[in-house]
């Protein structure tokens, strides 16, 4: 017992470890699959942000541009292009300022939009904004971006101011020259702060690739070493299972060898059985037949004689001898049917002709019980079961028929409905008891073939299950006291086997 439980003890612990080592590696590709996921999404966000620090600072010197331009010729073309220039780095202070008071996303997206921001970039964008606000180099970034903001604000200002004292004409030369000088401040301190946003944001995304890579190295190594470890172990069941393979073929080899023995055994023991059999057919059915003439010979002289006792006597020996030739020719033609007729090929023959032939030797003994036998089966049924079984079956079962049957009848019938075939012994006779009937039941369905052999109510019906047993038929009972028995036999069988 001890060593049972510590076979099922490691047996248990080898599977653990494979479940523990393929879990290991379905989380590690798990990990590996999410983890590039979202370094691909903050990747292309940062990505997004630069495009957008790019067309920011587009927007920024081309609103510079037109304002220089617009305050020295004062056209009003110059003021428009100013104005709308300069709303793309104010509609992405908008975004910024929306996220940070959590407004509305719809706004969010609305300022980036003015910022001439990508469409398939704006999720992103808001997504690390969100979630990476503690990050350092995002946090630089968003803090040199306020502060660009913040001087494009003043850029605003500062042109509605020149704006408002062109239409009140009111700017001379020294005046234009001082805004020039202004104009020039706000720009430089602007490029300073675009220059620092794309450099917080370049250093963000290298330290995300580097960070990327570690940990891909890192995850690759667990699964390679997870799969070596699992494929070395893989390697050694197979080169153990080839060893037991090797001595199964052993072991298997050595059972041929018995098997063969054993069936030179049983050839030998067959051949044996059949000399016996022939024995039995020389030796014991010869004076039978013998003293079934003899005593029919006797039975007729006596009657000439007028003789009655000696004729009586000579009439029971003569019914003896022949019911005892034809149990030892039943007998003869089932050991014959075990040992060669198992895979019997029959060719089609016709039920109504077995019926006929069996009607035709029990028909004398009927007579002289005033019991009539009639064939109700159509001249046109055929069948492909073995016919020496079935000749043996309805031998059996018309013999038991007759001997319970007195100044009364019995029906041989037999009819086929799609691959079933069914036949039938019905006679008028004395009827089965019921625990005769429940003991031959509980035959049919346990199928004990010691029970089968050791007879409790005769010999006839064990023969007749020990043969349905062969051909796989059923059989089934239904008697009413003193009014009759009807025996139902059902075979299935292909089409091709029946022709009607």
């Amino acid at each position: 017992m001890k060593k049972i439980l510590n076979v099922l003890f490691f047996r248990n612990l080898k599977q653990t470890r494979t479940i523990t080592l393929f879990l290991i590696i379905v989380i590690s590709c798990s990990m590996l699959i999410l983890l590039n996921f979202y370094t691909i999404k903050t990747l292309s966000a940062t990505r997004a942000y630069v495009n957008g620090e790019s067309q920011y600072s587009k927007g920024h010197k081309s609103a510079v541009t037109s304002l220089i331009s617009y305050l020295f010729t004062e056209e009003e073309i110059y003021w428009m292009d100013f104005k709308r220039n300069l709303d793309i780095p104010l509609g992405d202070a908008t975004a910024r300022i929306a996220i940070q008071s959590n407004l509305d996303i719809n706004v969010v997206k609305k300022g980036f939009r003015a910022g001439k921001n990508h469409e398939e970039d704006l999720d992103d964008m808001i997504w690390i904004f969100k979630n990476c606000q503690s990050f350092s180099f995002f946090k630089k970034a968003v803090g040199e971006w306020e502060k660009g903001d913040y001087l494009n604000i003043q850029l605003y200002k500062m042109g509605y101011e020149i704006h408002s004292n062109i239409i009140r004409k009111k700017l001379d030369n020294v005046d234009k020259n001082t805004y020039l000088s202004k104009i020039s401040i706000l720009t430089h301190k602007i490029n300073i702060n675009q220059d620092a946003f794309s450099n917080s944001f370049g250093d963000g995304t290298r330290k995300i690739r580097n960070y990327l890579i570690y940990t891909n190295v890192f995850f690759i190594l667990i699964i390679i070493s997870s799969v070596s470890f699992y494929y070395s172990k893989m390697i050694r069941k197979l080169v153990y299972s080839k060893h037991r393979l090797t001595s199964q073929k052993k072991q298997f080899k050595q059972i041929i060898k018995d098997l063969e023995k054993t069936k030179e055994d049983l050839s030998t023991g067959i051949i044996q059985h059949k000399k016996i059999i022939g024995t039995i057919s020389h030796d014991i059915r010869s004076p039978l037949k013998y003293i079934q003439l003899i005593s029919k010979h006797l039975e007729k002289e006596t009657l000439k004689n007028k003789d009655l006792v000696s004729n009586k006597y000579a009439s029971s020996i003569s019914k003896s001898s022949s019911q005892l030739y034809n149990f030892t020719k039943t007998l003869i033609q089932y050991s014959k049917i075990y040992m060669e007729d198992r895979s019997y090929v029959q060719k089609p023959y016709s039920i109504h002709s077995l019926f006929e032939n069996k009607k035709d030797f029990f028909e004398e003994i009927a007579l002289s019980k005033e019991t009539i036998i009639r064939n109700t089966t159509s001249k046109s049924l055929q069948s492909t079961v073995n016919i020496r079984i079935m000749s043996i079956i309805i031998h059996n079962l018309l013999d038991n028929a007759i001997k319970n049957t007195s100044k009364g009848s019995i029906e041989l019938g037999a009819k086929s409905v799609g691959a079933k075939t069914t036949f039938w012994v019905k006679d008028t006779g004395i009827g089965m008891n019921q625990d005769i009937m429940d003991y031959y039941a509980n035959l049919i369905k346990n199928k004990d073939p010691e029970k089968l052999i050791l007879s409790t109510y005769g010999i006839g019906l064990h023969l007749v299950l020990e043969l349905l047993i062969i051909i796989k038929g059923q059989m089934f009972f239904s008697s009413i006291p003193n009014n009759g028995t009807t025996i139902t036999i059902e075979i299935n069988q292909s089409k091709k086997q029946i022709t009607n």
